[in-house]
């Protein structure tokens, strides 16, 4: 038999707090060719494929000097931010997938 406390409904306000970023001033390259190149990837299924080719074609056509990759775990989590600053200090530039 259901009790009182089985029937009950829990409303969670949906509303978060917003974390304030730091913005540097942003920098323009005068070519992406040899330059230190970062991935950012949530490795989604439908995209799997697509990125494989991106990334070689980046790698073909720009030789980059350095190459960081951040695949994320977790689809749907937030890339933990630890791993995105590693990911910016040590590059030039860096291509965000889909929901990355």
């Amino acid at each position: 038999m259901m009790t009182e406390a089985d029937r009950t409904i829990q409303i969670f306000d949906p509303v978060g707090e917003v974390e304030a970023i730091d913005r540097r001033e942003e920098r323009s390259l005068d070519t992406l060719k040899g330059r230190r190149v970062g991935y950012v990837f949530n490795q989604h299924i439908s995209a799997v494929t697509f990125w494989k080719a991106l990334e070689r074609e980046v790698e073909h056509k720009l030789a980059p000097s350095a190459v960081q990759r951040l695949y994320k775990e977790n689809t749907w989590a937030p890339a933990p931010k630890a791993k995105l600053d590693e990911l910016i200090a040590g590059t030039d530039y860096a291509l965000v997938g889909v929901g990355a």
